[in-house]
């Protein structure tokens, strides 16, 4: 029972420093801005379609600039038992947002990252085998969000990726170069108050 009282009393503390707090529209620096959602993608060098569970974090250290990191999580859409079967990505880096204040909230960033493909390959016996290989990824986006209140926004981002792997030393690169969009709802949360100008 003291922890059921604890633990209430420590979330009105928190809700109620983040509803007296200054709202994301007035001020970027101190929040977080948090998504995860189902998103897709495009390889062109395999002409073929991706899909994704994808989950992103924004840091704000300042009203223009975000430190963000990013998980992909590949499904396998290949009909095919060899090449590549799943492609899932880590992203770290920054996003400049060049609108201080408002509910548009415009931006772009780069974010190198790690590529973690699932390949299918054929061994010397015909027998398909399934290898895991990494990659370093060189990666940008462009994306919108607008903020409705102080706790959701809608999103919208663009990220162009390209990098290459291969399963093993002896067999050719496969390029993971693709084109990834995802859209949604997310959250933002404030996790300490700026100083006032």
């Amino acid at each position: 029972m003291e922890i059921l009282k604890t633990s209430f009393t420590a979330i009105l503390i928190l809700a109620s420093l983040i509803l007296t707090a200054q709202p994301i529209t007035e001020s970027k620096k101190g929040c977080v801005r948090a998504q995860g959602n189902l998103a897709g993608g495009y390889l062109p060098a395999q002409q073929q379609a991706s899909a994704y569970l994808a989950a992103d974090l924004d840091v704000f250290v300042d009203d223009k600039l975000s430190i963000t990191g990013e998980g992909w999580y590949g499904f396998n859409l290949n009909r095919q038992q060899t090449g590549l079967q799943k492609n899932h990505a880590l992203h770290w880096g920054f996003n400049y947002h060049p609108i201080r204040k408002g509910k548009l909230d415009p931006y772009f960033g780069l974010s190198p990252g790690l590529g973690i493909a699932e390949i299918g390959r054929q061994s010397e016996d015909r027998r398909t085998q399934r290898a895991t290989g990494y990659a370093a990824l060189l990666s940008g986006a462009i994306g919108m969000n607008y903020y409705i209140g102080s706790v959701f926004h809608l999103f919208l981002k663009v990220r162009a990726t390209a990098g290459q792997v291969r399963a093993a030393p002896s067999e050719p690169f496969i390029p993971l170069h693709e084109v990834k969009l995802t859209a949604g709802l997310g959250w933002n949360m404030r996790l300490w108050s700026p100083q006032e100008r």
